[in-house]
């Protein structure tokens, strides 16, 4: 008969990924049940045990009102299981704390069939909110919303039972600190099906209701989705000394004001957003005023040409002497979508020679200076990197760590060529960067897993292809 012969578990500080391997079919197996276990500083078990929450039913099943369970109740059908309440509960907009230890316990399940059953989780009956025919919450005398008790999903409950004993993964470390590295993730992953029912929790969904929450600074269901990373970006600027940035987007109005606020200590570089309505950079333009009218010192790098954008978003951060001494990036847009409907990162690197290396960056494109628009909306068809600036990217800028870590950075564009060739016959140079990365992928032993933004068309002309 098959078993689990090993379940390894990783994390970063909102979501942990959990997999594990079995040897054969598990005669009967249904799934899988996925306990979280807090740890003490020995890795001893205390307090709450907690199995993860699961939304899909057996077929027959029905869950018309998004009611958790867990998956003692419907398992894991795979051999690998996402903890999305990790941090966030399932309950509300609440956060568990970070910085604790946990491991998981995996355990195949299978229908009882006359044998001990799985204990009941209490959750057969939960409380939701009362509707009229429209959808809308029925308030009482009182103002407030009214509540009725309602069987936690339709159809017949399925006995399940416990096909072998639990396994336990590695410990790890729930945290955004690790060595020189601060990391944060936004929640996009979470978006769909929760998002959904957020709108329609007043009993309609108004127009522009999720842009008019994502854009607001105060909306709770904004905080949510965007994680840590807005108070990351916070608090790297509550530092003394000054601040070198350089962004391709910025609409979001918190983020603006955090730039605003400490104008009269940073230098920005600024590209341009797209095309839209015969247009350039209609996205950029209201808070580009609002520097311009704070008398902040930026450098308006707009090419307003399909071929060549700017896509930057990284703050070095100068000690009162002028000293770079951190850098802020990542895959966040600073915009309201890349903090608030999208799934993205920001990492702190707390090292002198990284923060170097990103503030000669910087210095270099701002030598690359761009014929400047009037209007700024004005199509730029000439404008495009130089050719010094390609030439300085050629080459990884390479360090070694404070934990040990070797570290490799490239910079782009770090081609010569300003456009890729198009001819049919002659394939076209590959990119040192990428050259970089196909050599690692070449040394692979047994699987390589790629975490992907629209790895190009039918896998053709991408990494993944």
């Amino acid at each position: 008969m098959g078993r689990i012969t090993s379940v390894k578990a990783y994390a970063n500080n909102e979501v942990a990924y959990i997999a594990w391997a079995i040897d054969e079919a598990i005669a009967g197996c249904l799934g899988f049940e996925v306990t979280r276990v807090y740890l003490d500083d020995n890795d001893q078990p205390i307090g709450e045990r907690r199995k993860c929450a699961a939304w899909v039913p057996f077929k027959g099943q029905k869950n018309p009102h998004w009611l958790p369970q867990d998956t003692g109740v419907w398992p894991v059908q795979k051999l690998s299981w996402r903890d999305l309440t990790l941090r966030k509960k399932r309950d509300g907009m609440k956060l568990r704390p970070s910085d604790v230890r946990v491991r998981y316990e995996v355990r195949p399940v299978g229908d009882a069939d006359g044998r001990t059953p799985i204990a009941p989780n209490g959750q057969d009956q939960q409380s939701i909110v009362v509707r009229d025919d429209k959808g809308k919450p029925i308030l009482g005398a009182d103002g407030k919303r009214q509540y009725k008790s309602v069987r936690a999903f339709e159809g017949k409950a399925r006995p399940l039972t416990y096909l072998g004993p639990a396994v336990v993964s590695n410990p790890i470390l729930v945290t955004s600190e690790r060595g020189p590295f601060h990391s944060t993730f936004t929640n996009g992953i979470l978006a769909a099906q929760w998002l959904a029912n957020v709108l329609k929790d007043d009993g309609e969904v108004g127009k522009n209701e999720l842009y008019d929450k994502i854009v607001n600074p105060n909306d709770p269901h904004r905080k949510y989705l965007a994680g840590d990373t807005i108070e990351l970006i916070k608090s790297f600027f509550q530092r003394k000394g000054s601040f070198l940035v350089g962004l391709y987007e910025l609409e979001d109005a918190e983020l603006e004001d955090i730039l605003l606020t400490n104008a009269d200590r940073s230098r920005i570089i600024l590209s341009n957003t797209g095309l839209e309505s015969g247009k350039w950079d209609g996205r950029n333009k209201p808070a580009r005023k609002r520097l311009i009218d704070a008398g902040a010192d930026i450098q308006h790098r707009m090419f307003n040409n399909s071929t060549h954008i700017g896509h930057n978003k990284f703050v070095v951060h100068l000690s009162p002497q002028g000293v770079p001494n951190a850098v802020l990036t990542g895959s966040t847009n600073w915009t309201s979508t890349g903090i608030a409907g999208q799934t993205n990162n920001a990492l702190v690197i707390e090292d002198a020679k990284v923060a170097r290396f990103f503030a000669d960056y910087w210095q270099r494109m701002y030598d690359d200076k761009q014929k400047l628009a009037k209007p700024f909306s004005k199509p730029m068809n000439d404008n495009q990197q130089g050719a010094v600036f390609r030439a300085s990217n050629g080459e990884a800028f390479e360090t070694t760590l404070s934990n040990d870590a070797k570290l490799r950075i490239w910079f782009s564009p770090n081609m010569p060529q300003r456009r890729k060739p198009t001819s049919k016959t002659k394939p076209a140079p590959t990119p040192p960067d990428l050259e970089d990365v196909y050599r690692r992928m070449r040394q692979a032993k047994k699987a390589i897993l790629f975490l992907a933004f629209y790895p190009g068309q039918s896998g053709r002309d991408c990494v993944v292809g």
